[in-house]
C-alpha cells in the first residue's frame, strides 16, 4: 500500500514547482487521546509499522511507515504517519483525513473493523472511473480514505 495525498489541480502544479525546489512530503499526522492504541490499530489496520517513538513530559509521540518488518519500514525512504496526543474536538471535517492506495478495498475495511475501527459504510465505485472508495473511521475519529485503483491494462 502506498500513501497518496489527495489535491487539486491547481495544488498539483504548485506541488510541482515545490517538489523542483527540493520539497517533499515528510509525513501525516493524526491525534487521539490514547496515543499507544491508536498506533497499535494502525499497525493491525493497515500493517505499518513502529519506526521511532519520542517520550516528552506531557505524552508519547508515534512514527510509522510501511515495511514488511520494522527494519525494513526504518529503512524506507516513505513519508511517515505521526500519531500525537490530541484531545477530541467533536469535529466532523471530511476534508482533512489520511488517504492510502489499496489493492483490494474490502479486506482493509475487514482489517479496520477487525482492529477497532469503523467503517463509514460500504466502500463503493467511484463513478465510471473504475476506482473503489471506502472511509474508514479510526478510533480516536479521524477519517481515512481508502482508494482500490483499477488493474492495469
Amino acid at each position: 500500500m502506498a500513501l497518496t495525498m489527495a489535491m487539486g489541480a491547481g495544488a498539483a502544479f504548485a506541488l510541482v514547482g515545490a517538489a523542483q525546489a527540493g520539497v517533499t512530503l515528510n509525513s501525516a499526522r493524526v491525534g487521539g487521546a490514547d496515543v499507544a492504541a491508536l498506533g497499535t490499530f494502525y499497525e493491525a489496520a493497515f500493517g505499518l509499522k513502529e519506526v521511532n517513538r519520542l517520550t516528552f513530559p506531557g505524552g508519547i509521540e508515534i512514527f510509522l511507515n510501511f515495511g514488511d518488518s520494522v527494519d525494513a519500514a526504518k529503512a524506507s525512504k516513505s513519508a511517515q504517519i505521526v500519531i500525537m496526543h490530541s484531545e477530541p474536538t467533536g469535529a466532523k471535517d471530511p476534508v482533512p483525513h489520511l488517504i492510502f492506495d489499496v489493492t483490494d478495498v474490502a479486506a482493509v475495511a475487514a482489517a479496520v473493523k477487525a482492529a477497532g475501527g469503523t467503517m463509514d459504510g460500504d466502500p463503493k465505485p467511484f463513478g465510471n472511473t473504475g476506482l473503489v472508495i471506502g472511509f474508514a473511521i479510526d478510533p480516536a475519529g479521524n477519517r481515512v480514505e481508502l482508494i482500490q485503483r483499477p488493474p492495469a491494462r
